[in-house]
């Protein structure tokens, strides 16, 4: 009887995600959903990161990119199958991630955030400036990704594939947090002395963590990439890092699904923001970043 409480939500939710493209919806919908799709990759790493782990990171925007430009490249300029550059995507993420998180890790206090928002600001103004990435201007051009000889162009056809990856990491972040590698992690959120006196790798754990939230991040890259089929620097910076964040804290600390949910709330919440603070404030300038920024002081204020 306990099982079924827990399967019947789960299956509900399942049959929603699979049926969504199918209602009789506006595709601005389906978009937003495969918005919701990507934020929540980023989302989940973030949850084990700073909801389980106690790390907060303002920087896995940068990651995104990471992602995103190294297929952007190789499809691009060297011709790659699309699915091939995935796990060279991934690669990327781990190879830059392990120096980073090496760093990242040692910080503790307010100097933790500061780090990730100083490495994070120094990336996003890399990839402006790098020629091969297209500096500024970024990479047109990106292939879309195809499912045998049928291109993924709409919408709609590339939705499965973003949710398919969603519910993947979020069951394999779960299956992670129910490891014992897992139960280590959980006890970074307790403190350093705490973790250690359960016998715990305080370093080892930490970094693993850190590279698993930029993996996942470094994924929702690539998939952005063949969704835009054009990219720039502009969604890999601060204001992205911020918004991530606050997807993580509005989920609720240290659960997956929660992820999923916060990601939606921000996104929908981002859209009702861009069409009515214009209006009320008389500027077009990005007004719904300070709301979130002050949400989020608020949030972690009060939890």
């Amino acid at each position: 009887m306990t099982l079924g409480r827990h399967l019947y939500p789960a299956i509900a939710a399942l049959l929603v995600v699979a049926l969504f493209p199918l209602m009789p919806i506006p595709p601005f919908w389906v978009t937003l959903a495969n918005n919701i799709g990507l934020a929540s990759l980023v989302a989940i790493g973030l949850v084990l990161l700073t909801g389980v782990g106690g790390m907060t990171s303002f920087g896995q925007a940068a990651f995104c990119g990471f992602g995103a430009y190294t297929t952007a490249v190789l499809t691009t300029a060297y011709g790659f199958s699309p699915w091939l550059t995935l796990p060279l995507a991934l690669l990327v993420g781990v190879i830059v991630a392990l120096p980073l998180g090496l760093m990242t890790v040692r910080l503790s206090g307010h100097y933790l955030p500061l780090g990730t928002i100083a490495w994070g600001l120094a990336i996003y103004y890399l990839f402006g400036r790098v020629e091969l990435l297209g500096r500024y201007d970024g990479i047109s051009g990106i292939p879309p990704l195809s499912i045998g000889n049928e291109p993924l162009m709409s919408s709609s056809s590339i939705y499965y594939v973003i949710w398919i990856f969603v519910i993947a990491v979020a069951i394999g972040a779960q299956n992670l947090l129910d490891s014992r590698v897992g139960r280590g992690i959980r006890a970074l959120r307790g403190g350093s002395q705490a973790a250690e006196a359960f016998g715990v790798n305080i370093e080892q754990a930490k970094l693993t963590v850190f590279v698993f939230a930029a993996v996942v991040a470094a994924l929702s890259g690539w998939l952005y990439a063949h969704m835009q089929r054009s990219i720039n620097p502009t969604p890999f910076g601060l204001d992205m890092g911020i918004t991530y964040m606050l997807m993580a804290v509005v989920g609720g600390s240290g659960r997956v699904v929660g992820a999923i949910f916060g990601a939606a709330v921000v996104l929908v919440l981002k859209e009702v923001l861009q069409r009515v603070l214009p209006g009320l404030v008389g500027t077009s300038v990005n007004v719904e970043m300070i709301v979130f920024g002050v949400l989020l002081v608020l949030i972690l204020q009060l939890s």
